[in-house]
Order: C-alpha cells, then structure tokens, then sequence
C-alpha cells in the first residue's frame, strides 16, 4: 500500500465505532508516520495529526500494557514502549499531544533494581590531568590487551563543556570500534551534561551504539531528530538498517547513497544496497509490468506514467528509465513536426522568426538548414526595416518633423549591412546631406549631435526665408560640425561677408570716437574691448592692423602714475581682492602713512571675530514650530549651513560636525548666493543693497572676508547692465561668472567670465537667441559647471562655457544634487528628476502643487530621501511632499532648516548665554509634528469653488492679495543660493 492508502484506512478506522486490536493500531502507527517520508509540508501535518490520533486511541484503551519511555536527549518527547515485550513500540510523540485519559491510562514503569556498578581495579598509573591525557592512557592499555583497565579508565570520562568534546568523540568511538563495549558507550556519553548531549556528534554516536546494542526504538529516535547530511557513513548505513527493516526502502535507499558521498569504509555497506534494492526491485516490479503492457498497446502516456511510479519505488531500474526516453522522444519528434507544419503555413515576418528559433532549439538534425532560413528571414525583416523607415522619413520631411527625421537618419547609420539605405537617405532632403558620413558630428554625444544638426536646420531654413537676423551667431556655433559640407559653406561665406562689412562699419565709426580728444581712458578702453569684440569676424591681417591702431592710441594716453593714483589703485585691489596685482604696487609705494592709512581703512571694512560655539545634538529637544526663531537662515550648501542673529552670523559644518560664530557687519547683512564649498569659500550678496557682494574664506584654520566691491564698479559694467547671478571661480580668485540683464530689454541677457576691474570685457559669453533673460544655475564646483538656459533651450556648459549637449526645455532647475548626480525640475505640469546626462528620467505625477510654488513661492531646499520640498512665502514656510501631493501646516520661516540639497531637516536652539547651539533632525517626525492635508489639485477632476477657495488657502499659507507686499527681509534665502 502508498502512504495515500495507509492514511486513508487511518481515517476510517478513526471515525469508524469498531475499536481495533493493540497489534492493528501499531502496526498503522507506524505506516502512517511520516517522519522519513519525503512529503509536501501538508501532508506532513496531516499525517503528524493521524499518528497522534491513534497513539491517543491505543493509550486510552490498552495503556496499562504500555509506559513511555523518555527521550534521553529531549525530555518533552517520548517512546510508547511495552511493558513486557521490549522490542515492540508505537513510535515516538511530544508529550502535549497526549489526552488526559491516554495520560491517566497508560502504566507507570518499575523502577529498575539497583545494579552493582562495575568493579573497579586498582589503578596502576596516576589518573591523568585531562580527557585527551585520558584517552592516551586508555590507548596505551589496549595496546598492551588490557581491556578491562582501558574501559574503567574511558567510561569515567566526564567533561563539563565542549573544549574537550574531541577526546570524548574519541574515547566513545574506541569504546564502539576498538573493544565493541557498547552498554558502555550508551552509559558513558548519556552521563554527559545536557549541553554536551546537545551536539551532533554526540546524538550521532548514542544511535550509532544503540543501534548496535540491539536498541531498536532508541537509535531510531535519535536518528530522526538528525540531518542525514550530517551524519558519517557508519551512522548512515545503521539508520539505512533500521528504515530498511521498518520497510521505508526509499528512505534507506537515499540514506545509502548519501553515505557512498562519504569517506570511509562500512563493511554491511555493499550487502545492504544489495538487499535493498533487491526489495525496492520487487516492490515495483508490478508497475514495471504494467508499463510494458501500455508500450505493447502504443499507450505511450500510460507507459511513462507507470515508468515514473516504478522509477518512484526501485530509482536503480534501467527498463523504466528507456521507455520514459522512448515516450520523450516521441512527443519531441511529434512537437517537432508541428512545428514545421506551422513554418510552411506561417508568413514572412518576426512570428515566422520566433519559430525558426524554436526550431534551432529542439531539431538538432537540421541545424544547418534551420540557420540558413534564420538568416535569410532576418535579411527579409531588415530590409523591410530599412524601407519602411525611408518611407517613413520621406513623410517627415514634408511635414517637416525635423527631430523625427534626425532619429531615423541616424538609426539607418548604424546598418552597415545597408550603406546604400544610409545614402538614399541623406539624399531626400538638402538638409540631411551634411549627415552623410560626418565623422565630427559623430564624435560628439548623441543629443548634442542631434541639437547641433537642428540648429543647422533652423539657420539655413531662415537664411534661405531672408530672415537672416540671428543666422551668423547660430552658423558660427556650430561651424565646426559643418563647415566641411558645401551646403553649409555657401550661407555662411554669405552672412560672413555681411557681417564682416557691419563690422567693419562699427569699428571705424568706434575708432573715430577714440581719436576724439575728449574720451578719457576709461572711454577709449571700453571702445578698444568693443572693437576686439567685433574685428573677430575680420581677416587676420586686418585685425593686426586695428591692433597697431589701438597700440598707438593708447601710447598717447600713457603718462607716469603719480603716488596718490598708486595708493588709490592699491586700495582699489584690496578691496576687490586681487592679491597679486597688489603686492606689485605696493612695492612701488614710498609714501608708508598714505599706505598705512589704506591698510586700516580696509582692515575695518574686512573685520571679522571668530568665537568658539559648542554645537550639540539631541533627540528628545522640544520642537517650538509656532514662535519665531532665534536666528534667520541665509542659505547653505551641500554640507554648511549659515544662520544669523542681530550682529553675528553662524556657521554649521555637518561635515566637521562643528558650529562656529562671527561676529561681521558685512557678512550679517547678506545672503548666501555661492560657495566652493570643498574650499571653504563664500560669496554674500546683500539683502537690501543688491549690488554688493561679500567673498570670505571661513574654514578652520582660516577666517577672513577677501573682497568686498560694488558689482557694477567692479566689473565695469555698461549702462542699464544688471547682474542676475554671480558665481564664483574655481580656478582663479578675480574671476567670477555673470549673468547680465538690461533694465529695457533692448539687448538680449548674456552670461560669461569676467575678471574684476578688467576693461577686456567679457570672456566666454552665451547668448541665447534675442531672450533679453537667461536662466543660470550652478551644476558643480569641481571643476565648474553650469545649467544655462531659455525658453525651449537648456543648455549643460563647462567651465568655459561651451556647451556640452543642448536640450529642448525651458530650464526651471529646483535642485542639483551633485553627489548622487542628479537634477530636480520642474516641466509641463509635474517635478521631474534627471541625471547630469539627461538620459535617466523619473517623473513625479503626484506633484500638481508645483506648478503654483514655481510661479508665487521661494523654493528653500528638496529632500530626495523624503521626496519633499520646503516653500516659503514671506515668514512662513511648508513642506510639500512631491510624491503623494500632500502639503504641511506652514510654520515660521527659519524654524526648519538645512542643507542643498535636504539630506535632513533640522530644528535648533540657540543659547546666547551659553553660546550653545542644539540641532535636533526632525526628518522622520515631520509627520507627526505638522498637519498634512491632500492638495485639492490635479487628477482631471473639476473642483467646487469650496475645494478651489480652500487650495487658495493651503497654497498661499493664509496670506491674502490683501496682505502687503513681501518685505526684503522675508526674501532672505529665496532664490540664491549656494550648490
């Protein structure tokens, strides 16, 4: 019978009223019990739950016959034993299964009459120190045949720990192999401590010698609680003896194989696969049978069915093994038949491929064939590719979908098994000949290719419109791509030789100003930059000409500085902070009370005090979010953060885990608007006078403001000229990064280099298009790097400017975090995220707040690991969660604060008395320390004017178009800041 037909008669038996015999109830005990069985877990419980079942049964009505019989190695299971027959069990069970009247039945063993211990011999030798001392003794007795002496010395072996496990492993070992004690053996490792007992080893070698005692039930349960993978080949081939003998041949058959793995020599090993497997083949012969008779009616299913249940029984049989490849091997010539029975019907395409593949996988006979046909279909896809991609772009082109067209030219680049595709291609259009084979465009990255080609597009369409203004600035930018190709070449010697002619128009009328006996020199070097600016479309030979000109003009010009013009340039270079040049005019300097006048002048506007501030960190710091803080926040960086009190300003190094205060008018009065932070340098921008700017080296070995200018004065800006943005320069102090705006708009906004006091002008400008403002943002500061941009153009430029790739979207960066690369802004109607390649995008659908905080709001800082964003509008401030469209209650500005971008939030307390500043990070409290409500926003869905009135309120925190307008102080932090 299966282990299905033996639970089946279990459960029969159970519901049925006849009360069996004690012999039938065992003897079902033991078939149902499936502690050896390779069963699904819950077969496992139901077989566990039928085994409890009937031992509750054979207690209840024949418990008198029976005691149970304590594990030796686990007290809460036991062995249901027979009083007077020893060698008859009903196998083991936890104590908890049992029933009250199973308990209250079944006999109480009699106790054992006490036995003498063994005589004990007169020890000859001193008992030695320790059990491996012992077990050398004992070792040396047997070779002189003393067995008695060796076996008193070994059975007194007691050890309290594991540190010396190997001697007794070894004393019961020689006790089993050496001299076959094994009532000794059994005695000797059960008189260990229950710690020592715990170990494998041990458990492992008590069964092995109760199996050799005769001890049946003991060393069966024993090897029941073991992993066979564990166990050694002698353990191996005796729980092999005693499955085979309860007739679990499967389990016995594994139990052998498992130890043929091991190392070792078992004599009984050989003689018991044999008697095994004999079994086993006799046990499945009748399935045998029956497969043969299903192969001789053709019923191939039927036959591998009874293979596998033979195979299931005797694993060693070879018969049932080559009728299951028999049936394998027809259903794979039938399945390959099908299959090319379906390739002849299929048609040409990428299903008629799938299947050819199939093919090649399962019909190894025609695998040339099968190849032939793969590639002759993938010769037919691709052709059909390629043609319907130029039909494709044929389209396109007339509908001028120049982006689409540009994707497609360039995919059919890349098939060189269709050069002649590439060229058809190149041909449809004058525009997509420069493409053809143009080894530069091909060497930069694909999406600077791809806005260099559309600029060429759009240049060449307005040139050949007539609307040229514009076109040279374009052709000249991309000039490098293009300037070996004739359809390039001819527009732009054209618009060269025209703006060469203005040029040349312009210079002379600003060389007839210069020679005017009224320009000073400041007048005639603002015009000599202007027409180095303009002769960079001339000749070289003419250029050399307006060089000589300039030359002697300025030689005219030239005259000996008298001392005071020296000390007021001296002053001037402190000031702005051009070291170098001032240590060279102070050497020229003889009068010492001017130059020392200078120095203290400077020195008092330079002034700054350094005090210690302890900073401190605190989980249990009460959180205040209603009062108004103790200092302000004036920006930070990806590591700094800057606060400021009446007089003093505060700086926090989270990287050196320090705070430390200075005490300067200039600096108190300002915001952060840039820093290299890796250098400790800063620049300040005021709050109320705009045009001054404030540069400081604070690190800790170093605390000093550098320069402190008027930014118009310094870098001799011309009328109407507005700075935006001013960025510092990593690689030379005096230089520094500007964005110009012109009050009326006439003239487009520009950013490039320029160095302070410099009457060269501006260095490595971008223009962009006619925008009278471009956008400008800080990307990095090792080396620099810029996000620079305008309507429907972003461009990623380096340090001097020239782009790297151009992307089509109007910049509104929010975030750079320049450690996991990664750039947060906002487009369309959601925030987006995109690496420093725009090649990796992740969108945030669930932020329809940003479109408003974009438009009213000062964006303060983003969290990438909360996916929140601090708003602030006049003195208040919320957090909006860009991920599920949630905003906070607002909460006074400068309350949380932290660093760009928002690795955490903090709160602080700042102690004056005790010059002690407390940060507390509240990132994972905000939940609980604001209200947090859904914006009514977003999701397509029309809202009431309830719903309307209450994002009005959410959006603007309370504030009213009532409410005066933002004053200068709540602007502090807004816009420029540090990255």
């Amino acid at each position: 019978m299966t282990w299905e037909l033996h639970v089946a008669e279990a459960e029969n038996l159970l519901s049925s009223s006849r009360l069996p015999s004690s012999t039938e109830l065992i003897s079902l005990i033991k078939r149902v019990n499936p502690t050896r069985l390779q069963l699904h877990d819950e077969d496992r419980k139901r077989g566990y739950r039928l085994k409890n079942a009937l031992q509750n049964l054979l207690l209840e009505n024949y418990g008198e016959a029976f005691h149970l019989a304590p594990h030796p190695c686990a007290p809460d299971i036991v062995l249901i034993k027979h009083n007077t027959l020893p060698s008859i069990d009903a196998c083991h069970a936890v104590m908890g299964v049992f029933s009250e009247n199973a308990l209250r039945t079944v006999a109480v063993p009699e106790a054992k009459p006490q036995t003498k211990p063994p005589r004990k011999d007169k020890v000859t030798a001193e008992t030695p120190a320790s059990p491996m001392d012992v077990v050398r003794q004992a070792q040396r007795l047997l070779d002189e045949f003393d067995y008695s002496q060796a076996e008193r010395l070994l059975c007194d072996i007691r050890i309290e720990n594991n540190r010396h496990l190997p001697a007794l492993l070894r004393a019961a070992t020689m006790l089993l192999q050496d001299m076959g004690a094994y009532t000794a053996a059994i005695r000797t490792l059960l008189a260990q401590p229950r710690a020592v007992l715990r170990d494998t080893a041990v458990r492992e070698l008590i069964a092995l010698a109760y199996h050799r005692n005769g001890m049946t039930q003991e060393a069966r349960a024993l090897f029941d609680g073991l992993h066979a993978v564990d166990l050694g080949k002698n353990a191996l081939c005796a729980y092999a003896d005693i499955s085979f003998k309860d007739g679990n041949l499967a389990h016995a058959w594994h139990l052998l194989k498992e130890a043929d793995e091991k190392e070792g020599f078992v004599v009984d090993h050989a003689a018991l696969m044999s008697s095994v497997e004999t079994a086993m083949r006799r046990e499945a012969q009748p399935w045998v049978q029956r497969a043969e008779e299903a192969l001789t009616l053709n019923d191939m299913e039927q036959a591998e069915a009874q293979s596998r249940e033979a195979l299931g029984r005797c694993p060693s049989l070879q018969r049932p093994r080559e009728i299951i490849a028999m049936a394998a091997a027809k259903r794979e010539a039938e399945k390959l038949a099908a299959l090319w029975r379906r390739l002849e019907m299929s048609e040409p395409g990428p299903k008629r491929l799938e299947l050819l593949e199939t093919l090649q996988e399962h019909d190894t006979k025609a695998q040339e064939r099968i190849a032939g046909l793969i590639a002759a279909e993938k010769a037919a896809i691709k052709r059909y590719q390629v043609e319907s991609k130029l039909e494709t772009l044929r389209k396109e082109a007339e509908t001028r979908k120049w982006q689409e067209c540009y994707d497609i030219i360039e995919w059919l680049s890349r098939q060189d098994d269709h050069p002649e595709a590439y060229r058809e291609a190149c041909g449809v259009s004058p525009y997509f000949s420069v493409l053809h084979q143009n080894r530069r465009l091909q060497k930069v990255p694909g999406k600077s290719a791809r806005e260099a080609w559309l600029r060429f597009v759009e240049a060449k369409s307005a040139f050949e419109t007539g609307e040229q203004a514009g076109c040279f600035v374009i052709m000249e930018e991309i000039r490098d791509y293009f300037g070996h190709c004739p359809e390039f070449a001819e527009p732009y010697r054209m618009l060269l030789g025209r703006e060469q002619e203005a040029a040349r128009s312009e210079i002379a009328l600003l060389l007839e100003q210069a020679q005017s006996e009224d320009a000073d020199a400041v007048r005639i070097g603002t015009i000599f930059n202007r027409i180095r600016k303009r002769m960079s479309v001339l000749p070289e030979e003419e250029r050399n000409g307006h060089l000589q000109t300039m030359r002697e003009r300025q030689s005219l010009l030239e005259t000996e500085p008298d001392g005071d013009e020296l000390v007021n340039a001296y002053a001037v270079c402190r000031l702005f902070g051009n070291v170098r040049r001032a240590s060279l005019l102070r050497e020229h300097i003889a009068d010492e009370t001017s130059l020392k006048k200078v120095e203290d002048e400077v020195g008092e506007l330079f002034k700054i005090e350094r005090s210690g501030l302890t900073l401190n960190f605190s989980n249990d710091m009460p959180v205040d979010l209603t009062s108004e803080p103790a200092l302000a926040y004036r920006g930070s960086t990806d590591r700094h953060i800057f606060l400021t009190g009446l007089k003093y300003f505060i700086l926090v190094d989270l990287h050196e885990m320090s705070a430390t205060r200075f005490d300067s008018i200039y600096l108190t009065g300002g915001h952060l608007v840039d820093a290299l932070p890796a250098k400790g340098i800063f620049l300040f921008r005021g709050i109320t006078e705009t045009n001054y700017v404030v540069r400081a080296e604070l690190t800790a070995s170093k605390w000093a403001i550098t320069a402190l200018f008027d930014v118009s004065e310094a870098f001799l800006l011309e009328e109407g000229a507005t700075v935006v943005d001013i960025y510092l320069s990593s690689d030379r102090e005096t230089d520094y990064y500007l964005n110009i705006k012109y009050e009326d708009g006439s003239r487009p906004g520009k950013m490039g280099r320029m160095r302070v006091r410099s009457r060269n002008g501006m260095a490595d400008t971008v223009q962009i298009k006619d925008e009278p403002v471009i956008y400008s943002k800080r990307l990095s500061s090792a080396p620099d790097r810029f996000i620079i941009g305008a309507t429907d153009e972003t461009r990623i430029c380096t340090r001097n400017l020239t782009y790297d790739f151009i992307m089509g979207m109007t910049p509104d960066i929010w975030e750079v975090d320049e450690e996991n690369r990664h750039i947060y802004y906002f487009y369309s109607h959601m925030l987006k995220r995109v690496d420093f390649k725009f090649d990796d995008y992740t969108e945030f659908p669930e932020s329809p707040g940003c479109f408003f905080f974009k438009m009213n709001h000062r964006i303060l800082g983003v969290s990438p690991t909360t996916n929140t964003v601090m708003i602030a509008i006049k003195q208040k401030a919320a957090l909006y969660d860009f991920g599920t469209n949630e905003l906070s209650a607002p909460f006074p500005f400068s309350a949380i604060v932290s660093t760009r971008p928002a690795r955490k939030w903090y709160c602080f307390d700042y102690s004056e008395e005790r010059r002690e500043l407390t940060l507390k990070d509240v990132t994972r409290e905000l939940r609980s320390l604001l209200a947090w409500k859904p914006l009514p926003l977003g999701g397509g869905k029309k809202r009431t004017a309830e719903e309307v009135q209450e994002a009005y309120g959410m959006l603007y925190f309370g504030y009213t178009c009532e409410d005066p307008p933002e004053d200068a102080e709540g602007e502090t932090g807004a816009c420029d800041e540090a990255s």
